[in-house]
């Protein structure tokens, strides 16, 4: 236990951090703007500033952030409700990560930018251009001079999607001044389930249990098909396909040690740049075992890497077995895109922080991996027809699951009083 007096130094320190956070977020972020390497996350937002000489947005404007992509397909079925219910209004959606800016940067529905650096004097300038009438935040990416900022313009918050076993940081009862600044920023704290209700509850935020959107993207992904040339790799195949969709390196060096000479191995990289050290990783295979879906013709193979954004969806329909990336790093990646596809996958020890995961696992639709044994016991599933059968159980169940995004839209629509 931290003694009191530490504890009471601790939050004097975040409470006065909170005080100077305007002016110590202009020093970093402009100077991460100035020396950041080339190709750098600093570089790559820096760059993207072109919307400073473009006029002011006219019009009614919902504005959606999201740190990645995951978030983004989490916002996406509600946004998309809110526009065709709302033909008037338009969007602008903003990215932290180049994992979501760069495959949705052509999204039709909005204006996609990365979200410009928490400098006081960048918000001024960024709510001055989108100048929008509403603010949704998709999970947990706030800001704290974005959320300022909003404030002094009147701007309803949305947050949605929020899971939270514990108390969020910047909600925390020892921090009296960052707990005052989000709680009056924001209007609606939209959470998961009951169970996240009841944490906020304790620590004196009202919530509302908005529920999961998470399955009303993935019920858009039931019967996607792969195109044509994914098709005919797996024509070509002369085994199951064991398919690990958003590998990390991590990933990968977990597969080392099993005996996978009954299956070809798909892998798609969870980052383009890394599929280099996501092909070394897999140790056991030689070079001449490893065919790649951007240079070679379809024929059988051992393995085959698959480094291209877009396809992932819909190569889960063509996986006997499936491993979803992340588990043996922070956390697993999205597992209802193969659920959707009608498939049971397993997944690395990581897997907690990712709200439906738990349900997915307690009704038998997501298979931790631990050990060697469970490597066996979910590779011995593999293709038999329990297996498949569990796999529609499994499409059915997340399907009965649906309808959080017409919840936060009328929590939206309440938010600026349609």
């Amino acid at each position: 236990m931290v003694p009191a007096h530490l504890r009471k130094t601790r939050e004097l320190l975040f409470n006065g951090l909170m005080i100077i956070y305007p002016l110590l977020a202009e020093l970093v972020f402009r100077t991460g703007a100035a020396f950041g390497p080339a190709g750098s996350w600093w570089e790559a937002v820096d760059g993207s500033q072109h919307w400073t000489q473009e006029p002011p947005l006219e019009g009614k404007t919902i504005w959606m952030h999201c740190a990645s992509l995951g978030e983004f397909e989490m916002g996406r079925p509600v946004l998309e409700q809110f526009l065709d219910r709302h033909e008037h209004w338009q969007a602008v959606v903003t990215f932290f990560s180049p994992s979501g800016y760069e495959p949705r940067k052509h999204y039709a529905r909005a204006k996609v930018h990365y979200l410009p650096f928490d400098r006081p004097s960048l918000v001024k300038k960024w709510l001055a251009y989108v100048q929008p009438d509403l603010a949704l935040m998709v999970r947990y990416d706030l800001w704290p001079n974005y959320i300022a900022g909003l404030r002094r313009s009147n701007v309803p918050v949305v947050v949605m999607g929020m899971s939270a076993p514990r108390t969020p940081w910047y909600l925390s009862r020892v921090l009296p001044l960052i707990r005052r600044h989000f709680i009056g920023g924001v209007h609606t704290w939209g959470v998961v389930s009951e169970a996240d209700a009841a944490c906020m509850s304790m620590a004196g935020v009202h919530s509302e249990v908005l529920g999961n959107p998470k399955y009303d993207y993935a019920a858009a992904l039931v019967e996607v098909e792969a195109n044509e040339k994914f098709t005919a790799w797996k024509r070509a195949q002369q085994k199951p396909v064991l398919l690990v969709g958003s590998a990390h390196v991590s990933d990968c060096e977990a597969l080392n040690g099993l005996d996978l000479r009954e299956y070809s191995l798909w892998v798609v990289p969870h980052e383009l740049k890394e599929s280099s050290k996501v092909r070394e990783a897999l140790m056991q295979y030689e070079a001449s075992q490893v065919m790649d879906s951007t240079r070679d013709e379809p024929k059988a193979t051992d393995v085959l890497m698959v480094p291209e954004f877009g396809v992932l969806v819909s190569l889960y329909g063509l996986a006997d077995g499936i491993l979803i990336g992340g588990g043996w790093d922070k956390s697993t990646h999205n597992v209802l895109e193969a659920t959707a596809q009608g498939k049971i996958a397993a997944c690395g020890p990581n897997w907690q922080k990712i709200a439906e995961n738990t349900e997915l696992v307690e009704e038998g639709f997501l298979q931790p991996i631990r050990s060697h044994q469970d490597w066996a016991q979910y590779l011995d599933q593999v293709g038999t027809q329990a297996f498949e059968a569990q796999g529609k159980k499994a499409q059915a169940w997340m399907l009965e699951q649906c309808g959080a995004a017409e919840k936060i839209v009328k929590a939206l629509e309440e938010a600026v009083q349609f």
